[in-house]
C-alpha cells in the first residue's frame, strides 16, 4: 500500500513539474511563430507600399494606407487571423480558430533625407496579445486570477531605401 501511495504522488509531482515546461515550450513556439509572421508580411507589405514613380529618383517612400493593408493580409493569413478593427495606426486582429488572444499592432512612420538627400522610410511594428495559456494547470490559475498576465511582442524596426 505504501509503494502504491508513493507512486501516485511521484505521478503528481511529475505533472506538476513537467507542466510548466511544456507551458514554456508552448510560449517558445508562439513566440517564433509571431515574430516570423510579422518580418514575413513586413516584406510583403514593403514590397508592395513603395511608391514607383519615386523609386526612379532612390526615394523610399511609402503609402502607409496600402503598407498596414498589405500587412494586415499577409499577417491574418499567417496566423489565420482577421482584422476586427482599425484606426489610425493601430489594427486589431481576432483569431479564427480561438488560438490567440486578440492582437493589438501598431505603426510608426518617420520619414527622413539622407546625406545624398534621397527619402529614407523608417517603420516600426509592434505586434502584441495576451498569451493564451495551453495546459490545465496553468488555464486554472489564469481563471483564479492570477495578477500577471504574459505578452506575446514582437517589434520589428525597418529601413526602406532604394540603392542604386
Amino acid at each position: 500500500m505504501r509503494n502504491i501511495a508513493i507512486a501516485i504522488l511521484v505521478v503528481v509531482m511529475a505533472s506538476i513539474v513537467i507542466e510548466p515546461l511544456v507551458e514554456f515550450a508552448n510560449v517558445f513556439r508562439e513566440k517564433v511563430t509571431v515574430s516570423s509572421a510579422v518580418s514575413n508580411a513586413l516584406r510583403a507589405a514593403r514590397d508592395r507600399s513603395l511608391e514607383d514613380e519615386l523609386m526612379r529618383d532612390l526615394d523610399a517612400r511609402v503609402d502607409e494606407d496600402r503598407f498596414k493593408a498589405y500587412f494586415a493580409e499577409a499577417f491574418g493569413d499567417a496566423l489565420h487571423l482577421r482584422v476586427s478593427g482599425s484606426s489610425g495606426d493601430e489594427v486589431t486582429f481576432r483569431s479564427e480558430k480561438e488560438r490567440f488572444h486578440p492582437f493589438t499592432v501598431r505603426f510608426e512612420f518617420d520619414e527622413s533625407t539622407d546625406s545624398r538627400n534621397r527619402i529614407v522610410t523608417r517603420v516600426h511594428v509592434c505586434a502584441e496579445s495576451k498569451y493564451l495559456y495551453k495546459t490545465k494547470y496553468l488555464k486554472l490559475a489564469e481563471a483564479a486570477g492570477s495578477p500577471g498576465d504574459y505578452k506575446l511582442v514582437s517589434e520589428r524596426t525597418y529601413l526602406l531605401s532604394v540603392r542604386n
